[in-house]
């Protein structure tokens, strides 16, 4: 099978969707790609058709109403309703069986194609186990760590979906009084995902944020997917691996919307925490030691990557698809 991969954003997120584009078909040609559009207006949608036609690749655009989820409440600062949007996919493309949802704010690294043809059986979906996840998204899925993945990455089996309704009890949920946690869908569809998620390998969704991976002391090795999660996104200012966002952005500069200047709470927020990270290490805190050394190595890994690949158009071949876990 092909790979179709599938994203979503409404007009303040259009430069993630084109780099995600961009750095996916760069290692994986002939992919397939459909953007969930909750509101990108007729410039940038001028810009995603512009790019399909740079890449040789097909780039299908779906319009979503813009109030298609005034009845579901968002309960954390950092997400939008555009986060919904994966929940439409079922809906939206009826003739699909299987899609790569992944979130606008990734760039990928490596070969995904392994995953068109990856077994699901009766499984929902195959995901990323969260590096860290909170003890309260863990007590009120009742997923146990290891196994509560991120939603950012769903290889969706979209048969099952339909039959069980899945993105329907999910929806419902959200909108009513019972709220699985502040997660949103992510921690919906761990819970109804339950016993039914085939795991994919850690390199497959890795976190910008170096302070995931303080408990293990060091990312993944094979990084095929980086997500640059919460607030911190690479367009907005520097951060850790966001040079290899820039690679790919670099390489269609021209289609990119005009940069916004950040706001005034994001300086500030990002001056607290470098003022926080210097002090914490002049103060020999153990965490903030942990994240820096996570973050080297990172970077070293970002140091290899760019070595191989500036200056050239496209992969020369395709590694294997990285071993896949049981439930």
């Amino acid at each position: 099978m092909t790979l179709h991969i599938v994203t979503g954003s409404d007009d303040n997120y259009v430069a993630g969707v084109l780099v995600l584009i961009a750095s996916a078909a760069f290692h994986n040609p002939g992919t397939r790609f459909t953007v969930l559009d909750l509101g990108i207006s007729p410039a940038n949608r001028a810009r995603l058709d512009a790019l399909g036609a740079r890449i040789g690749c097909a780039v299908r655009r779906i319009e979503v109403p813009a109030d298609a989820f005034d009845h579901v409440p968002v309960r954390r600062a950092h997400l939008t309703r555009g986060t919904f949007l994966r929940l439409l996919i079922p809906q939206l493309m009826p003739d699909a069986d299987r899609v790569l949802y992944m979130d606008c704010d990734m760039v990928v690294l490596g070969d995904l194609s392994w995953l068109a043809d990856l077994p699901l059986g009766t499984d929902l979906f195959a995901a990323v186990p969260c590096p860290s996840p909170t003890q309260s998204a863990l007590d009120a899925t009742g997923v146990a760590a290891g196994h509560y993945v991120n939603a950012g990455l769903l290889l969706m089996n979209l048969p099952v979906w339909r039959a069980e309704g899945t993105a329907e009890r999910c929806l419902a949920r959200l909108a009513g009084e019972e709220q699985p946690v502040l997660s949103g869908d992510e921690a919906a569809l761990n819970l109804l995902g339950r016993g039914r998620v085939t795991l994919l390998p850690a390199g497959m969704n890795v976190y910008s944020d170096p302070a995931a991976y303080a408990a293990s002391g060091t990312p993944p090795g094979d990084m095929r997917v980086v997500h640059y999660v919460v607030n911190n996104k690479p367009w907005n200012g520097p951060m850790p691996l966001g040079r290899l966002w820039w690679f790919h952005a670099g390489r269609i500069a021209d289609l990119l919307p005009p940069a916004t200047p950040a706001t005034l709470r994001a300086r500030l927020r990002r001056a607290n925490r470098a003022r926080r990270t210097a002090m914490g290490l002049m103060l020999g805190r153990r965490k903030y030691r942990v994240r820096r050394d996570v973050a080297r190595i990172a970077e070293r890994m970002a140091d290899a990557y760019l070595a191989r690949w500036q200056g050239q158009g496209g992969p020369a071949d395709h590694a294997r698809g990285p071993g896949v876990s049981g439930r």
